[in-house]
Formats: structure tokens, C-alpha cells, sequence
């Protein structure tokens, strides 16, 4: 993960320093070897860190310890320092005088311990917080047996991420989940973060889910193939298996492009339930194929899609299907949401909540929890979505 951002990384830490020795210490009379010493050795280590970290070979490390450490760092060490230097760097290219100059630098030393700060509390505090999102959606097409019915769906686990010291707060999940009486409950994919082993220490938590006589359904995410498994072919294959025969051991019913379907109390009437696999775009996996999905489905039927990977939603799924509710995950909500803007609104026009076109809807839920443990303004989520039969 770490490799992935290096280039951006090693400016900062490296940039950064310079600059600011370069222009506000280095002609300072107390300036100091020793002082100069002490003053490279902070970004020295956190360069060491970051070149530690991307050369583990590993996406991702077992210990996600190690992960919140550098991000806890990077927010202290390396971001008050860049953000500085970018806002003094910029008022001195426009600054026409030297009191604006210092203006500018006030600025930047402020704006650059907020963001610190704020990366620390994404990190320390916003994955504690959890919200539970309630909906109502009305379909003319609803049978009337099933006028009421609760899907509480969740997504985006990345389970490995609770090991080592957040157990509680996946435990938490769990009893808000089960909390809320469902009549089904959906996970819409990315379980692990790289391979099925992260699952062995929660597995008696998770399989509760399926233990309350309340159907439960799941598909698979990017995350749950071998993409991300640093392995020969062999190995690739069984990280695959492996995270399906968890899935299955746990009681989920885990739908690999297929549908299953649901039937009212009295089995008078019924829905359908498919789920397609990851629909991948650019460099993600892409196993999803809509037409075995709904093979032999009724196009009068009621049916509730679950599918990783919001994309699809305008690309395949509205045009290629009538699938009335599509339920998915993938994004985070970009896991920081400053003044209403998320990093993920640039690729994606559905990236959190609610969307509707021609009675059709999509909701796309940030989840509840992530592969870089940090969540600023999006805290993970549990929806809780009633379906209403319109009249």
C-alpha cells in the first residue's frame, strides 16, 4: 500500500525539510551543527519508515499496528511541516512585501498543525465512531407480503484491520447489526484486506451473524481475490478458495454470480436476492457477469442486486438489467469528507449514499472499515433500509 504513494511521500518528507532549513534556518546564527543534526534526523526516520514499510513485501502488513503508527507520524512529522512549506512557498512567490510575507507564513504554520492534527484524530478516533443510516424506499413494483421489510447492509469489513487491538469495535458492528432486527442482512463485499487467514481469530463473531435465523447474504469485493496476495499462481488460487470456504463455513450465503431467492412468511409470494461478482474498473478484478446472474429471473420479479463495485450502476447494471435496488460498497465514502468534498467524488459519480433514476435505486454505503485505518468527516456505517410498497 505504502509503495503505491512513495513518490508522494518522499517529496514530502524530503521537500519539506529543505525548504525550510533552506530559508528560515540555515542563515540563523544559532543555527548549529547539532541543531542542524536534530533537525533532519525526525524526517530521516520517518523516511527510513516509509522505505521499511514499502519494501516489506507485502500490500499490506499482518500487523495493522505498524500502518496506524506511520499515519499517526506522518500527521505529526511530515504533514505540518509540507503544508507549511507549500503556503509560505506560495506567498513567496506573490507577496509583494516582507509583513505580507509573514502573513503568509502564519497562515501556513496554523493551517499546517490543523492538518496534522486532524490526521492524528482521523486516525485515533474517527474508526471508533460508528452511524447508523436509516432509509425508506417506496417501490411500486413491491409485492405488498414484503411491504416493511428490513435489510440492514454493511460492507467494506476489512476484518484484518480490527485484528490487534480493535477486536471491540468489530464486536460493536456486530451486536448494531443484529441490534436492529433485520429480516435479511447484506455484505456487499471486501472482507479481508489481503488474504483469508486475517478472518481466523473473528470468525466465531462473524458467524453470529447467521446464527439469528436471519438470512444472510454476501458477494465478494476486490479484496477478496488474490490481486493484492503476493504469492505464485497456486497460492493466488487458494487465497481465492480460501476466503469463499470461510465465507461459507461462517453460514454466509455467498452468491458468486447467481441469485437466490427470498419468500414471505406465508411463501405466497417472494423477491429475489443476486449477487454479482466484483465489477472490476481500470486495474480492479473483474469477474461479474450481470446475465448468469438473473439467469431465469422473471422480469416482473422484485430484485435487490449486490454488487461491490458502484461503476456498474449506470455502465451495466441500469441498462442491462431491472434490478430495483442496487446495494454496494467499494468506496469508503473516501474516508475523508472535508466541507461536503471526498476524494472519491473525482472518479466516481456515485461515491456515498442514496441515488435514484426512473424508480430505480442505488445505495452506496462507506462502510465499516478500511484498509488505511483513517476516517475524517465519514464515519462507518450501518444502513438500515426499510422497503415500502408504494400505493
Amino acid at each position: 500500500m505504502i509503495a503505491r504513494i512513495i513518490f508522494l511521500l518522499i517529496p514530502m518528507i524530503v521537500l519539506s525539510d529543505f525548504y525550510i532549513e533552506r530559508y528560515f534556518l540555515r542563515n540563523h546564527p544559532r543555527y548549529t551543527p547539532v541543531k542542524r543534526l536534530f533537525w533532519w534526523l525526525p524526517g530521516t526516520l520517518m523516511l527510513l519508515f516509509c522505505l521499511a514499510l514499502a519494501c516489506c513485501g507485502k500490500f499490506v502488513l499482518d500487523d495493522i499496528r505498524w500502518i496506524k503508527a506511520f499515519l499517526i507520524l506522518l500527521g505529526i512529522v511530515v504533514v505540518p511541516k509540507t503544508v507549511f512549506a507549500i503556503i509560505s512557498l506560495f506567498g513567496r512567490l506573490c507577496r509583494c512585501s516582507r509583513r505580507n510575507g509573514r502573513r503568509w507564513n502564519l497562515f501556513g504554520l496554523a493551517l499546517g498543525i490543523i492538518c496534522g492534527l486532524t490526521m492524528v484524530y482521523g486516525v485515533l478516533i474517527g474508526p471508533q465512531k460508528l452511524r447508523v443510516t436509516r432509509l425508506e424506499l417506496a417501490f411500486k413494483d413491491l409485492p405488498e407480503a414484503f411491504d416493511g421489510l428490513r435489510i440492514v447492509l454493511f460492507s467494506d469489513a476489512h476484518v484484518g484491520t480490527f485484528n490487534n487491538g480493535w477486536e471491540h469495535l468489530l464486536q460493536r458492528d456486530i451486536d448494531t447489526i443484529l441490534a436492529q432486527r433485520p429480516d435479511m442482512i447484506c455484505f456487499v463485499g471486501d472482507l479481508q484486506n489481503t488474504q483469508p487467514a486475517e478472518l481466523l481469530p473473528n470468525m466465531a463473531l462473524l458467524s453470529r451473524l447467521s446464527k439469528q435465523g436471519v438470512p444472510m447474504y454476501s458477494v465478494l469485493g476486490n479484496h477478496d481475490y488474490s490481486q493484492y496476495f503476493y504469492g505464485d499462481s497456486v497460492a493466488k488460487k487458494a487465497c481465492e478458495e480460501g476466503i469463499k470456504t470461510l465465507e461459507r463455513r461462517m453460514g454466509w450465503r455467498l452468491l458468486l454470480n447467481e441469485h437466490a431467492v427470498f419468500y414471505s412468511k406465508d411463501k405466497r409470494d417472494s423477491i429475489v436476492i443476486a449477487g454479482e461478482e466484483n465489477c472490476g474498473v481500470g486495474h480492479f478484478p473483474d469477474y461479474s457477469d450481470l446475465s448468469k446472474t438473473l439467469k431465469g429471473v422473471d422480469r416482473k420479479a422484485f430484485v435487490v442486486l449486490l454488487q461491490h463495485d458502484p461503476k456498474s450502476w449506470e455502465s451495466r447494471i441500469l441498462p442491462k438489467s431491472h434490478a430495483q435496488l442496487t446495494l454496494c460498497g467499494h468506496t469508503h465514502g473516501g474516508q475523508i469528507n472535508l466541507f461536503g468534498l471526498r476524494p472519491t467524488m473525482i472518479s466516481y459519480d456515485d461515491d456515498y449514499g442514496l441515488d435514484e433514476k426512473d424508480g430505480r435505486f442505488l445505495y452506496v454505503t462507506c462502510g465499516i472499515g478500511g484498509l488505511a485505518p483513517i476516517r475524517i468527516g465519514v464515519d462507518p456505517e450501518i444502513a438500515v433500509i426499510t422497503l415500502r410498497t408504494k400505493k
